[in-house]
């Protein structure tokens, strides 16, 4: 899907917003590219909050999100949508492949400088941009294995260079004067796509195990992963190949290869399309007892749709515990929470309103973690 260019009532409206709400915020939208295609269409603009876009928020303005995971919702959206934020302080210039492999859609950057458009960028969904954020996830982690300065300084030089590689993916893309149009609304049903609320009651000791030695093995409080299924009885059995990710998280895109051929696909497409609907990502906690935060629910069923184990070990290789984060109701309430309280926040007049917000989002934390079981 080549694309001609992008309305300018659209781009003037994204803007606006954005100066309006100075602070270095920015917003987002869904556009829509027609049969000539021009982006000539696009949903309600919303704000941006702590954490950038919220996009549940932005789901929300075209499709039913309530109960359903981020994935589940982009899975409602025609063939046709793409994706379109501002970026105050910038040029529109697309420096990273990071938005395209998630979304698996054109990416439309409008750069704001001065309270004026600085220009519009544009970067497609293909396979190569996809493998390059492999090569970033991979490069990433490479500094941990390395054993000299003069290895560090090798991958610290791919890593640079790949930056610079960033710099000619994306493309410039035509501001068109267009007929402007009411923003799109509730878009029409195209069929349900959802994944299974599947409760999981046990972890393949061996499997457990297996992990942990793992764990201890690479050391340094890195963190392993594999991705497993569950069965009807609720027990989580190995489906992958163990990977190892960093101090604190496992990359999504290696996440995803424990159990499937990453080559060529989005995130999208690899968790919708290749990864068994019954999947569950288990992971060790090195130090800690197997109780996650709201990074492994993100990490996890928000985003995904898929359950997460988490299991603790301490120095030693004892298994301290292991818990699990489920796809509910609640934890969708607390991620549709969240992101309301990420816009609030801007709207403190008083120390005691704001006070108020960033205990609460505090509160919202704890209330994930209070999910783990």
């Amino acid at each position: 899907m080549q694309i001609k260019g992008i309305a300018k009532y659209i781009v003037d409206k994204m803007v606006k917003r954005t100066g309006e709400l100075s602070q270095g915020r920015n917003v987002g939208a869904l556009g829509f590219v027609d049969e000539q295609g021009f982006i000539s269409s696009c949903s309600h603009v919303v704000d941006g909050g702590l954490s950038g876009i919220p996009l549940r928020i932005l789901l929300s303005k075209l499709v039913d999100i309530k109960g359903k995971s981020i994935l589940e919702g982009f899975k409602q959206l025609p063939d046709n949508t793409v994706f379109i934020t501002t970026r105050p302080g910038k040029t529109g210039l697309i420096t990273d492949v990071s938005g395209v492999d998630f979304f698996n859609m054109p990416i439309i950057s409008i750069g704001v400088k001065n309270q004026g458009l600085a220009g519009v960028g544009i970067i497609y969904p293909e396979a190569s941009h996809f493998d390059l954020a492999t090569r970033a996830e991979e490069l990433n982690l490479a500094t941990l294995t390395t054993k000299t300065m003069a290895e560090e300084k090798e991958v610290l030089r791919e890593t640079n260079q790949l930056g610079l590689k960033y710099l000619e993916l994306g493309q410039e893309l035509e501001v068109i004067e267009l007929p402007e149009g009411p923003p799109v609304e509730k878009l029409d049903n195209l069929g349900e796509w959802t994944l299974p609320r599947l409760e999981v009651h046990a972890l393949d000791k061996k499997l457990a195990q297996e992990l942990v030695a793992k764990s201890m093995e690479i050391g340094q409080g890195r963190e392993v992963a594999i991705l497993g299924v569950v069965d009807e009885q609720g027990t989580v059995h190995a489906q992958g190949k163990i990977v190892c990710g960093g101090i604190g998280f496992v990359p999504a895109r290696l996440l995803a290869s424990s159990g499937v051929d990453i080559t060529g696909k989005s995130l999208m497409s690899i968790y919708s399309d290749y990864l068994p609907k019954n999947a569950v990502i288990v992971h060790t906690h090195p130090g800690g007892t197997g109780v996650m935060h709201i990074g492994d629910a993100n990490a996890g069923p928000s985003t995904w749709g898929r359950r997460i184990i988490a299991i603790g070990h301490d120095k030693d290789g004892t298994i301290q515990g292991a818990t699990v984060i489920e796809v509910s109701d609640k934890l969708f309430d607390l991620a549709d929470e969240d992101e309301q309280l990420n816009l609030k926040f801007f709207d403190a007049k008083t120390p005691e309103e704001e006070a108020e917000i960033r205990n609460r989002k505090f509160g919202v934390a704890q209330d994930y973690t209070s999910l783990c079981k």
